[in-house]
């Protein structure tokens, strides 16, 4: 499958700076705000985990909110044999365009004078590196909520299991007495998932964004890489074909938060790939022995495993890709004693499945282990 290819001059609505104060960052000055945005965004790319396997671009500033991919697809297979002096059918270049639109998140914290004048620490560099991972975790928690909802789905319930037409696209709360991952020899989950990626020629991912300002890559061995929560270890661990990272070929591609692979399946674990409780009629959690709420209803957990192209990501490019501003307490008609300032940013982002033939999220349990 070709690449694909993101951006559209102008657009629906136009991203222009705010002054929130009468400044782009309040009361900073362009020199100070830079070097926040570059600390800031040092820290926040280093933790992000769901775009290193999404198709990354920037936007850049001023060119709208409107993003475009355009995917081509395959041409199919001919066999008929071509007739001496008869020109043949042609081919015709078949493309799918995806669009979406950039929005607007960001936070910020409340200071006051006292703070400021009697804090030991710097406030305002302990604040901003707090949003700076804030902001790697918002980030990847929109991009697990929009991944997730990919209509491939998969779930490990040991019967009944999508992966067979007509089951795959199965709403998430459907009827299901959910076990472990691998658990039932008649499940073979993975083998599912693994069989519907390649029945897709989904291409294997050969590398990844790497976890830096940039948005260049890196290298990694060949497969497809799952997101799971950390609670699923121990089940993925007690695959009969696991292997821990620690038995890798390579030990130094290994990624942050990678537990190993089973197959051609790897796996990262992130405590952002949240959980979900199934409803009453989905089976008894203690029948399988899984974690389950208070009441009983099994706790759910979504892995989300991903071939190349499946997802896209994109940001506003350059400096502003994230906008720092500092309010000091300053009198004021609110405020006429100057008590109340505030450090916070803002940033434009989105994220989308490109392809649902190149992705899938699993529906299982984990063993209750306690905790």
């Amino acid at each position: 499958m070709a690449a694909y290819t993101a951006g559209t001059k102008g657009g629906i609505g136009t991203l222009q700076s705010t002054s929130g104060y009468g400044a782009k960052y309040g009361e900073l000055s362009a020199a100070d705000a830079f070097t926040i945005q570059k600390k800031f965004l040092t820290i926040s790319k280093q933790l992000i985990t769901m775009a290193r396997f999404a198709q990354k671009e920037t936007k850049p500033m001023n060119e709208g909110k409107e993003i475009r991919w355009r995917r081509y697809e395959r041409f199919q297979v001919g066999t008929t044999v071509i007739s001496e002096g008869v020109t043949p059918t042609s081919d015709s270049l078949q493309q799918t365009t995806i669009s979406d639109e950039l929005s607007q998140y960001g936070a910020w914290v409340p200071v006051t004078d006292v703070m400021l004048a009697l804090s030991t620490d710097p406030i305002v560099s302990q604040i901003t590196e707090r949003q700076a991972i804030q902001m790697a975790e918002q980030m990847d928690t929109l991009a697990y909520n929009k991944f997730r909802a990919t209509t491939s789905v998969f779930y490990a319930d040991g019967g009944d299991f999508a992966g067979v037409m007509g089951d795959v696209n199965k709403g998430i709360h459907g009827e299901h007495t959910y076990k472990k991952m691998g658990e039932a020899t008649d499940s073979k989950i993975l083998a599912a998932v693994v069989r519907f990626l390649e029945k897709n020629n989904a291409k294997k991912i050969s590398s990844v964004v790497k976890p830096a300002s940039g948005y260049n890559t890196e290298p990694v061995a060949e497969g497809y890489f799952a997101i799971c929560h950390p609670d699923a270890r121990a089940d993925i661990e007690a695959l009969p074909n696991f292997s821990p990272v620690e038995k890798y070929a390579n030990y130094g591609a290994v990624m942050a938060g990678e537990i190993g692979k089973a197959g051609l399946i790897r796996f990262i674990a992130t405590t952002l790939a949240t959980p979900y409780t199934a409803s009453e009629n989905e089976g008894n959690a203690t029948e399988n022995d899984l974690r389950a709420n208070s009441s009983g209803n099994v706790t759910v957990y979504t892995t989300l495993v991903f071939a190349a192209d499946a997802v896209g990501c994109v940001s506003l490019a350059g400096q502003d890709s994230v906008v720092p501003k500092v309010i000091s307490p300053t009198p004021s008609s609110e405020d006429p004693l100057g008590q109340r300032g505030a450090v916070g940013y803002s940033y434009h982002y989105t994220c989308k499945v490109l392809n649902d033939n190149n992705m899938a999220a699993i529906h299982h349990g984990v063993t209750n282990v306690g905790g």
